[in-house]
């Protein structure tokens, strides 16, 4: 990939440093927005910023500092859109990660990857898994104004989600779920058929039949639901913000949105608290097959193409 130069330039924002390296990176993943923005422009799909993306752009006009991923959200039946004409879409380098199209992977959103760099958890790297620097889109679903009803609803898809992640991934690495995951591996667990159930039940809750929305398919929830849940009409127009050198379409309740997960989010944490969520590694000028490979010694078949 051929870099700004200008922009991978080191420099420090709000007392943080930002190295080469992260803003490599940064690079990677807003050429990834532009390729999704794109496909949504050309099939009138809407999307949105969210979480540290959506904070990020209110209050730095682009990454959080010390942040280094992106989230992105759609209605369902936009998001259901986007992952089938993506079949034909989308090009190499890019690659739609989903349950479905990548093999040892379980997560109820998708990512969209670029193959040619690297940048995945740890526990990721050592899978035959399009371990690429993504961007990740989940899909908003209908959602119960009460926080104990909605968590009592998806109670069961919980539970199931925690089991299939468990089962696939290692990202938790506590005794009991160590424990779990070698107790779950003596069976074979069809985990891909578990997720098109999963699917079917979240669609039962259609964005038009309620007044709030939220993701129903992320696992676990947070301690207070109710930090997951947005007003519908929060969602029902757009303004245009910049998100460093581009410009993207930001929900024009976003002040309401980020208050109900964030609250004083104009707030900056402690310096020492500003680090970056996940533990994820990237090579951004080394595609994932040659670094896995080497690294984690794994054996990508040589005939195998891969699909959406």
């Amino acid at each position: 990939m051929e870099y700004d130069q200008e922009f991978i330039k080191e420099e420090v924002r709000c007392d943080w440093p930002i190295s080469i390296l992260t803003k490599k990176v940064w690079f990677v993943q807003i050429d990834l927005i532009k390729e999704f923005d794109r496909i949504c422009r050309k099939y009138d799909l809407k999307w949105y910023p969210f979480f540290g993306t959506l904070l990020g752009c209110v209050r730095h006009n682009g990454y959080i500092p010390w942040d280094d991923d992106v989230d992105v959200v759609m209605p369902r039946k936009d998001f259901d859109k986007f992952v089938n004409i993506c079949k034909k879409e989308i090009k190499e380098p890019y690659f739609l990660q989903t349950t479905l199209s990548d093999e040892q992977c379980y997560m109820m959103w998708v990512s969209l990857r670029n193959s040619n760099t690297t940048g995945n958890r740890r526990s990721c790297l050592n899978k035959k898994q399009n371990n690429g620097i993504a961007i990740d889109i989940i899909p908003l679903d209908g959602c119960e104004n009460k926080g104990r009803i909605y968590k009592r609803n998806r109670r069961l898809l919980q539970i199931i989600t925690v089991l299939c992640n468990t089962y696939v991934n290692e990202i938790n690495t506590t005794t009991l779920a160590v424990i779990l995951r070698k107790f779950l591996r003596l069976f074979p667990i069809d985990y891909k058929k578990v997720y098109l159930w999963a699917e079917r039940q979240n669609r039962k809750y259609k964005w038009d039949d309620y007044e709030y929305v939220t993701f129903r398919a992320l696992a676990p929830l947070p301690p207070k639901a109710e930090s997951v849940m947005y007003r519908k009409d929060d969602f029902k127009d757009t303004v245009m913000m910049p998100f460093e050198y581009i410009s993207i379409p930001v929900p024009i309740g976003y002040d309401r949105i980020l208050k109900t997960t964030y609250g004083d989010y104009m707030k900056f944490p402690p310096i020492d608290k500003r680090e970056g969520k996940h533990d994820i590694i990237y090579a951004p000028d080394e595609p994932y097959k040659e670094y896995c490979s080497r690294e984690f010694n794994v054996k990508y078949s040589s005939v195998t193409k891969e699909k959406i």
